[in-house]
Formats: structure tokens, sequence, C-alpha cells
């Protein structure tokens, strides 16, 4: 169970974190050339204690809870919030990230609701026989004609640790993950000349980055997209958990 007061302390934590760098509105302009004006607005947490019923919640309902409270805050500041994204959506690029609760894309970037793209899963992989991942390129080149595709890896990531153990999995992931430890194999004298944990992970996590850059900037979707005079760029990218900050790995395909 998570009481009020753990709940409390996330939103304290998120309050703080989105007004060290949040402007009061922010603009958004389409791809037809209309702009308008996306309010950004942050209970406190002493509003939300007002508004949630004491005790003990799961977080799923305390989640339910801080939804309706959000939605009549948005509302309240601006009533138009919520119909500015019914007229379709504009993201100026895709993210493929990992599946890791610890590592939403929306939250690190500090970005709104209809500005990244977004398709997560173990590891951050593409596969040309995983329908799921593809769909996700086809539509993001195809219908929403974005130019910026993100791959991005993370540092303590449990994905890339299985691949390095792999002979301890079966299943669903032991298939998954299977490109990574064969990856692994194939530079494991380079890695395991690393200390054991934080080193060995980031290097074979920056690795399988650039493996997952090259299958999408070879897929013939993007070929295709390409020799149209269609702009398709993808960008190589860890997300450093221990310290909050993104880099940049200078692996761009384009």
């Amino acid at each position: 169970m998570v009481s009020i007061k753990s709940f409390l302390s996330i939103v304290a934590i998120a309050t703080i974190f989105s007004e060290v760098s949040a402007a009061p509105r922010h603009r958004h302009r389409h791809r037809h050339g209309h702009v308008h004006a996306v309010g950004k607005h942050h209970l406190t947490p002493q509003e939300v204690q007002t508004m949630v019923p004491a005790g003990e919640h799961t977080l799923p309902e305390l989640v339910l809870k801080y939804n309706k409270i959000w939605s009549k805050d948005n509302l309240s500041f601006d009533p138009n919030y919520f119909k500015n994204f019914t007229g379709g959506q504009y993201p100026g690029f895709t993210w493929i990230g990992c599946s890791d609760s610890r590592v939403a894309s929306d939250t690190l970037s500090e970005t709104l609701p209809g500005q990244i793209f977004t398709h997560r899963n173990i590891a951050n992989g593409v596969s040309e026989d995983d329908a799921n991942s593809l769909a996700v390129l086809q539509y993001t080149i195809d219908e929403l004609k974005v130019q910026d595709i993100v791959i991005s890896g993370h540092t303590y990531c449990g994905g890339i640790n299985a691949a390095m153990n792999a002979t301890a999995f079966d299943g669903p992931i032991a298939k998954w993950i299977k490109p990574i430890a064969d990856l692994y194999e194939a530079n494991r004298d380079q890695i395991d000349a690393l200390s054991p944990g934080y080193e060995r992970n980031y290097a074979l996590g920056k690795l399988n980055v650039k493996r997952v850059v090259d299958i999408v900037g070879n897929l013939e979707m993007v070929k295709k997209a390409r020799e149209g005079g269609q702009p398709v760029r993808i960008h190589g990218w860890m997300y450093h958990m221990e310290t909050g900050l993104i880099e940049d790995l200078k692996i761009t395909n384009e």
C-alpha cells in the first residue's frame, strides 16, 4: 500500500523539478503554421493534500484520484487545455526508449503532451521481425513525417544486465534479449575487462544503442523516405540515471 504521505512526497519532488524551468505558458507551432498557447500549471503538495482523502491507498487508486484533480486544475487554468490536443498530433521527434519505470521520456525531458511520440520496450530495442516497433517507425515516418528519431538507452539497465547473463532466462525475455546477448559475446573481452556493474552495463548499453541506430538507419522505410527527399535522422542517446542528464553519443545516422 502507498500512504498519502509517500504520494505527496512524489508530487513534491515532481513539482519542484517542473517549476525550476517551467514558464507559465509554452507555445506550440502546428505543422500548418498555427500557434496556440498551452498552459502549464503544477499543484502544490499542500493543495493536493486538501483534495485527496487521507488514509492508505494503492498507487492505482491514488493515480485515479489525482488524475481528476489534475484535469480539473488544468481546465480552471485554461478551459481549452485538453481541447488543444484534439486536433491532431505534431510531435517534434520520436523516442524509442526502455520500459524501465525510472526513465519516462516526458518526465526526464520536461516535455508536454504532444511533443514526443514514444515507444518503449525492454532495453530500447528494434528488430526487423518485431511488428510493434516497426509499426511505430512506419507511422512516425509515413504519417507524422517526424524527421528525428532518438534511440535512448540508460545506465543501470536491467535488460542489459540480463543480456550479460542470458542463460538465466527463458521464454519471451530470452528471445528479446538474444541480439543484445550476441552483442555482448562479440565484445566480451572488451566489456569484461571493465569493472563489474556500472562500467560493464554502460559499455554494453552504448553498444546496444549503436546497434539499434544502425538497424533503424538501414530499414527500407527509412531509405525510401530519404530517397524521396524526406530527412530522417536517427540519434543515439544515453540517459544517466545517477545524474539525470542525457548524453548524446554522437552516432547520428542521417
